[in-house]
């Protein structure tokens, strides 16, 4: 169940570290720069849009930077409809459009550890008999409230 990772070209770095930082805590993350497939496809949209389809969170980057950005708000809007888990993360101050406060807004290290924990709560986890537990957490809405609320 991984993360979707949307950030600008210029975060890039960012966005490389939350995303390791998450897979190190178990989280696993799709980060477009690390897709061989977006050097080799001229259709692009396509393969964002499956690939935020493949995920069932989106982490959204914002700094500066995102203010000049098509794709973050075309990846948001991909993931709304579907009615993915939604939060972004502050990376540097940056003005946040109206319809981002809609969803959690990370801004530390912290608020990464939380989001982790509320990421575990929202998925499937092995018991020992090999079973699936059920998820504790049921919708994205409910997600979002849940990780808003411990923010």
């Amino acid at each position: 169940m991984p993360v979707f990772v949307s950030h600008k070209r210029e975060d890039k770095d960012k966005a490389l570290e939350i995303s390791s930082y998450l897979q190190r805590c178990g989280v696993a993350c799709y980060v477009d720069i690390l897709d061989p497939a977006l050097k080799t496809t001229d259709d692009i949209t396509d393969t964002i849009m499956r690939r935020v389809k493949q995920c069932t969170h989106l982490m959204a980057i914002v700094s500066a930077y995102t203010e000049r950005s098509w794709w973050v708000p075309f990846e948001i809007g991909v993931a709304s409809e579907i009615e993915r888990r939604i939060c972004s993360f502050q990376a540097a101050y940056a003005s946040l459009p109206e319809f981002l406060k809609k969803w959690p807004i990370l801004k530390n290290q912290a608020h990464l550890e939380v989001f982790v924990q509320n990421y575990r709560n929202d998925t499937a986890v092995p018991i020992t008999e090999g079973r699936l537990q059920s998820p504790t957490i049921l919708s994205a809405a409910q997600f979002h409230r849940e990780l808003k609320a411990r923010l």
